[in-house]
């Protein structure tokens, strides 16, 4: 097969814009994939703030009528992205309360994009391209919690599709269009981000109503683990910290250990979550099991924006406890790296995990995670030698999970994590064999 021209569809991708673990994936991979031969676009939305030269124009029909959308083309670290102006994202952030009305405008305007062999779709936001386009498609499930559920007027008179294809088959969910649900019905190809949540969202526990749907078409469905920008993510040469380090030569660390304890005036060791505050992410559970944590000594830094009761609750934590408990509320790349260098254990004790990209990063910057055994936490943290997995989504599963890493010894699981590889290397190859057949 020759070069292959792919356009990545997403809501987001780093570093024009970024609120999750999506935004990462998008942003890393069309790198790994140059040296196999793949010629990966992006496309996102022109959402406001960005900033790019305007190439062209875009029409397509919406609600009866056409519209045309300005296209925009931007060059960050040798990708190309594309940013269709919509506006529906004239106003606000990357994800608010008229999501679907907007993203099916841009799943509409971008299933009008010429050019390319392949279209591969991540999330709900680009569901809906196979019931669009003639062009093969890849559709990746970053989250299944979040499916993208429509009125069925609204969505039918959006579109112009058929209402044929409301029926329990194709869209039809409980009485409502669900847009991730065609993405796996229709699309040539379904991924998920790690291999074990590819194995639990076929069944009831993890499957959020669309466990039938899965298993249906499982033959179409593999899971492909994350992976991380190793340059971005590189103790060896982050400007974030204080000094750098690696395996071979970890002494940096320590003065990371030393400047995130005068940042926030925690008293070692420190335990951290870097997270969207989030049920899912079970920052709950680390609330929960705080005085017992502080009782036995442990200060916990927690970074990261969600749940205004979560919120509420860890600034009332971080009031009650100065210097035990620091939160900060806010994304900050820059102190995100610092925690990740300088706390002496990492948390993830999430309910369901896709994948997950912290513990990754955690070990790669030497301090090990306490996760739960799910999903991609599972497949990416090794029990007993690069950190701790638990079973129980409980607080006490969370404490044994802690004092159990504290007692094999934090630095020699640290030191045997940064070992690992989490390069995006393996998971494009694993990419383009998928592109292959969905290709035919």
């Amino acid at each position: 097969m020759g070069r292959v021209r792919v356009l990545l569809v997403a809501a987001e991708a780093f570093p024009l814009v970024k609120v999750g673990g999506l935004g990462d994936v998008v942003g890393a991979l069309p790198k790994a994939l140059k040296p196999l031969g793949v010629e990966a676009t992006v496309l996102i939305p022109w959402h406001r703030g960005l900033e790019a030269r305007r190439v062209g124009e875009v029409a397509f029909p919406f609600e009866g009528r056409e519209e045309v959308a300005p296209l925009g083309e931007r060059v960050e670290g040798g990708v190309r992205f594309l940013l269709l102006s919509l506006p529906d994202f004239a106003h606000g952030g990357v994800y608010g309360v008229e999501d679907g009305r907007r993203y099916v405008r841009f799943a509409l305007a971008a299933s009008r994009l010429e050019g390319f062999h392949l279209l591969h779709a991540h999330d709900w936001h680009a569901a809906l391209l196979p019931l669009l386009t003639p062009t093969p498609v890849v559709y990746t499930i970053h989250n299944l919690a979040h499916q993208g559920l429509l009125a069925p007027e609204d969505f039918f008179r959006w579109t112009g599709l058929p209402k044929s294809l409301f029926h329990m088959e194709a869209l039809e969910f409980y009485g409502r269009v669900n847009l991730m649900k065609g993405g796996i019905v229709f699309a040539q190809r379904v991924t998920t981000v790690s291999p074990s949540y590819a194995e639990e969202i076929q069944t009831p526990a993890f499957g959020e109503g669309l466990d039938g749907v899965l298993r249906k078409h499982a033959h179409k469905l593999r899971g492909i683990l994350n992976g991380l920008d190793t340059e971005v993510w590189n103790p060896a040469q982050d400007p974030h910290l204080p000094a750098p380090y690696s395996p071979e030569d970890p002494r940096g660390k320590e003065e990371a250990k030393a400047r995130l304890r005068a940042l926030t005036g925690l008293k070692p060791p420190i335990l951290a979550a870097i997270s969207r505050l989030d049920r899912q992410k079970g920052l709950d559970l680390v609330l929960e099991a705080l005085p017992r944590l502080l009782e036995l000594g442990f200060s916990l830094y927690v970074q990261g924006v969600g749940e205004e009761a979560l919120e509420r609750a860890l600034q009332e934590a971080m009031e009650a406890h100065p210097g035990r408990v620091h939160f900060h509320g806010a994304y900050d790349e820059a102190r995100a790296h610092l925690a990740y260098a300088g706390a002496d254990a990492f948390l993830m004790p999430s309910r369901f995990e896709p994948c997950g990209l912290g513990q990754m990063i955690a070990q790669r910057y030497g301090t090990p995670p306490v996760v739960r055994a799910v999903g991609g936490l599972k497949d990416t943290v090794e029990d007993g030698v690069t950190g701790v997995q638990f079973t129980l989504p409980h607080p006490e599963g969370l404490l044994y999970g802690v004092l159990r890493l504290f007692r094999l010894g934090p630095e020699a699981l640290g030191l045997r994590g940064m070992a690992k590889d989490f390069s995006w290397e393996g998971p494009a190859r694993a990419y383009l064999q998928v592109y292959r057949e969905a290709l035919g």
